[in-house]
């Protein structure tokens, strides 16, 4: 939080801001908008709990009226008239019911209700672990775009000067048009590689605005080194962590929960619920022939019993049992695909980690056969073709090396998301 703090406070649209990798992931998870969207659903899913305890506590109400009659009935009782009521009529109670037994009915749609609310929290911490996983290759992906496009740069201004080179070789007459033409040519087909790796760029950079949450308009500059971590991971560890840690396996056995509790609320859906209560009333008139305030309290006891429902609790009976062994098969599958994403992500590392390696050797080569024809051309020991050949090889070991780069930082964070690190 304090990172994120420190982040925010040097947020202006006006400047460039310079983002580290533990920057940019503390920022989007505080503002990443599914992560926004899912901290309200936990939030609902918390008022959804409240609202399940709401019916252990009595329900308590008060209601009162007034009433003005114009015409009271009377009626004659040995010459003496008494009336039947009063003009002004008062009343006002306060009532009290209270539910006593219901089978377990009602404690288990409380405990759905928190088993609700940690499937949404749990929801929410896997999308922050995914969140994690897309910023990291999101964030490395940038910094390898930024390479790529100062590659090309590169590459063009080294054609460039050898067609600046044969040019002049060409008004001297040593070498053909035809070597004149074939420089001139390779520029003009790289220049529009340039464009488009600088194209790439900037979306990529939009792209990662909005994974992020920064203002569209904000500038900003990644800081970050490209380098391998010296680290070795073991398969079987891998597994044994993902088995523990995922998220869905998690919410899976927090479905099963419910759907044994929603196969028992169904059970028992027909027995008979109790439920107690108590009104004061107070009136006035109170009592036959009177005209003053009165009250009186009374208690009750009654029970609800759903003789015949049409079937109704009898088919969410099967809907519960069968929502049951789906969630039991479900998990089994679950796992089986965890493992198999785990070794999938541990070998593409183990693949990554290699390619590097021959990656890096292909351009020290490159870089020193590149220097050698550059040599020999000028000295006019090499021609134009060979010179093409070795500046486009060259060109090439760099750019796999950095697409070898790539899948090592991608595959490295899908290890993490595999295993559901949260750090």
């Amino acid at each position: 939080m304090l990172i994120v703090l420190i982040f925010l406070m040097n947020i202006s649209l006006g400047d460039t801001l310079n983002i580290t990798l533990e920057q940019a992931i503390e920022y989007a998870l505080e503002n990443n908008p599914e992560i926004v969207q899912l901290t309200l659903d936990f939030k609902t899913s918390q008022a959804k709990v409240d609202e399940a305890r709401s019916v252990f506590y009595p329900n308590i109400s008060a209601s009162g009226y007034y009433a003005y009659l114009s015409d009271v009935a009377v009626f004659e009782l040995d010459s003496m008239i008494i009336p039947m009521g009063q003009h002004e009529n008062y009343n006002y109670q306060v009532s009290l019911q209270q539910i006593l037994f219901t089978w377990g009915k009602i404690y288990n749609a409380y405990k759905i209700a928190g088993l609700g609310n940690d499937i949404a929290q749990l929801n929410m911490i896997r999308k922050k672990q995914k969140v994690r996983y897309s910023v990291t290759d999101a964030f490395y992906g940038l910094l390898i775009l930024k390479e790529m496009v100062n590659l090309s740069h590169e590459s063009l201004l080294q054609l460039e000067r050898h067609a600046r080179a044969v040019e002049k070789r060409y008004k001297a007459g040593l070498v053909p048009q035809f070597d004149l033409l074939r420089a001139q040519v390779q520029v003009a087909n790289l220049k529009p590689q340039v464009i488009e790796a600088e194209n790439g760029l900037k979306l990529a950079q939009e792209g990662f605005k909005m994974l992020l949450g920064l203002p569209l308009q904000q500038e900003f500059k990644l800081t970050g080194e490209l380098q391998m971590v010296d680290e070795e991971f073991d398969i079987d560890d891998l597994t044994t962590a993902a088995l523990e840690n995922r998220i869905e396996l998690k919410n899976l056995n927090k479905f099963t929960d419910i759907a044994k509790y929603s196969k028992a609320i169904a059970r028992r859906a027909n027995l008979p619920s109790l439920v107690a209560g108590a009104t004061y009333a107070r009136t006035k008139p109170f009592g036959f022939g009177g005209n003053d305030w009165g009250s009186n309290i009374t208690f009750n006891v009654g029970f609800e019993f759903p003789i015949f429902t049409g079937f109704k609790n009898l088919a969410q009976y099967k809907q519960a049992a069968l929502q049951l062994k789906g969630t039991r098969l479900a998990f089994e599958n679950l796992e089986k695909g965890i493992t198999l994403e785990v070794k999938q992500a541990f070998y593409n590392f183990q693949a990554a980690k290699q390619s590097i390696t021959a990656a890096q050797e292909n351009v020290t080569q490159a870089e020193k056969t590149y220097e050698i024809i550059n040599t020999r051309y000028r000295s006019g020991l090499a021609t134009n073709l060979e010179f093409m050949d070795v500046q486009l090889a060259a060109m090439q070991a760099r750019t796999n090396y950095l697409s070898a780069l790539k899948r090592y930082y991608t595959s490295r964070a899908e290890i993490q998301k595999a295993i559901g690190k949260e750090e």
